[in-house]
Order: structure tokens, then sequence, then C-alpha cells
């Protein structure tokens, strides 16, 4: 058996059900704190530069079944099979930031899906995730399937799995975290003081002068 997972065994979470999108139609927005704010096709993107890199997606409710009190009926696929590894190809974040021309007191970016729940995340800006992230049209050489972002997904290496935004409609650049619904009421931490974390990631900087903004 490979390290990559056949497409059509890739695990599959939405929140609001897979939204049936025209690629010809869909449209990509990039705005906010930028010089040159941009609307781009599926075909634009698929004209620029390009990377085919290999990265797992977990969801953040893997083994979720595990810390409640499991139904012992459930496999061990229900409980802890909510991850996979494909080869994801798409246009770097990096050169779309060059594209629109970032303000450097951005820190910030806001990614938006096109489903129902208009899933939509504040991500940091450090210098590894704007090396590593990437918005993806394909699949293990395929286009994306409708289940896992078609058209346009942003892929987030070592981010949990909410945060690779799907069926992706826009990139707002900002200095600051938006605290939209999906990271206040859900996917936060609550620690024992009462308080709250939020924005947590499996991922890990490379560089020890790097952190998160504050």
């Amino acid at each position: 058996m490979g390290s990559v997972t056949p497409t059509d065994l890739h695990y599959e979470r939405s929140h609001a059900g897979v939204p049936d999108l025209d690629p010809a139609t869909h449209r990509l927005l990039i705005h906010g704190m930028v010089q040159k704010p941009l609307v781009l096709t599926v075909d634009d993107l698929m004209a620029m530069p390009s990377v085919s890199r290999i990265h797992f997606i977990e969801c953040t409710g893997n083994g979720w079944e595990n810390w409640k009190k499991a139904d012992p009926t459930l496999t061990v696929q229900n409980t802890h099979g909510l991850v996979s590894t494909n080869e994801w190809t798409g246009v770097p974040l990096r050169f779309l930031i060059d594209l629109v021309g970032k303000d450097r007191e951005s820190t910030w970016m806001l990614a938006e899906g096109g489903d129902g729940a208009a899933v939509d995340r504040s991500i940091p800006l450090t210098e590894e995730i704007v090396d590593e992230a990437f918005v993806a049209y394909g699949q293990n050489g395929e286009p994306l399937r409708p289940a896992h972002g078609f058209p346009l997904r942003l892929i987030m290496p070592g981010f949990e799995g909410n945060l690779n935004i799907k069926w992706l409609r826009r990139l707002k650049f900002g200095d600051q975290p938006w605290m939209t619904r999906w990271e206040t009421a859900r996917y936060t931490q609550l620690l024992a003081n009462g308080k709250a974390r939020q924005f947590r990631c499996a991922w890990k900087p490379t560089r020890s002068s790097s952190r998160l903004p504050e």
C-alpha cells in the first residue's frame, strides 16, 4: 500500500453538504489590505505558476468518538479514519500575495468557502505559512472532487482540516483576525481558567524566530 490515499477513499466532512458549483462561473475574490484587488476565474488560476505537493489533511474531530463514550459498534475507521494524504496541485499563496500587492501591515488572511455554511477562518501570515500554503484545483492528477472542494480549495499544510477551506471563493487580507463564528463558537479549546485557545494547529515552524502574530 502506498502513502497516497486514492481520491475516492479520501475522508469527507462538510457543514452544509456539497455545493453544486459551476467552474465556468466560479470566482475567487482577493481583496482587503492590498494594492490591486482581483477577481480570478478558475482558468486564470490554472494559467498561473503551479506546484504539486503531497500533504495529509486531518479533520479536527478525528478521534472524537473515543473522547466520548463511543458506541461499541463503531469501527476504527469511524473513530480514527478522518485523515488522508493526497497530491494537491495549485497556485502558491506567495504568488497571489505578490500579484495583488499585499500591504506590509497585513498579518492575517480570511479564507471563505462557497458552501451553504460559508465556513471562513482567519489565518496568520507567518513566512512559513505564506511559503507553504496554496490554492489547489487538482487532486491526485485530476480536478478536485466536489466533496473535497471543487473547483478550488485552500491547502494549509499541517493545519487542522477546517482551515483547508473548501469551495474557496474569497481571500481577504487584514491586520487582525476576524473572530468569525467558526473560530469563536466553534473550533476553540476551553481552558481550565475559563478562557479559550484559538487558532491552534499541528504546524511547527521551521525557523526558530517564527511565531504567530499577537
